[in-house]
């Protein structure tokens, strides 16, 4: 994928978690968003930056639009564009997680976790300025 394909397909999911987010939560996300930037630029360790981006992202309001559009995101491409054999594989292993019992709060966990430690110490960092500004132009 070029860089700007993929400058792209960030816009394309910043402006879907916007559209998914209720209008009287867009401030709430706009704060997250801007707080995860803070992070991301403080000076603080990255224990002590792991730890303050999933303290800010407790709020359901927040992290229900994201999670919701990650998932789809997700299917897609690990899902829809995937041949037989592999999505018989991925089935297979989806099974073994749910008939252990833990597998539905595993993943609902980890995409907690995961999504603000992407953004402050990944390529999300462009995702939430996309989410500020995207906010900002619907206001």
């Amino acid at each position: 994928m070029l860089m700007t394909e993929k400058r792209s397909h960030v816009k394309d999911i910043g402006r879907a978690i916007v559209t998914a987010t209720k209008p009287e939560d867009l401030d709430a996300l706009r704060f997250w968003a801007q707080k995860m930037l803070d992070i991301r630029a403080s000076n603080f360790s990255a224990f002590e930056k792991s730890k303050r981006a999933i303290a800010a992202s407790i709020d359901k309001k927040v992290l229900a639009p994201i999670l919701n559009v990650v998932w789809r995101e997700m299917k897609r491409v690990g899902w829809e564009e995937r041949s037989l054999p592999a999505k018989m594989a991925m089935s297979a292993a989806a099974a073994a997680l749910t008939l252990s019992g833990q597998g539905a709060g595993i993943a609902a966990l980890g995409g907690a976790i995961g999504v603000p430690l992407f953004v402050v110490f990944g390529a999300g960092g462009a995702l939430a300025g996309v989410i500020i500004e995207e906010i900002r132009r619907k206001k």
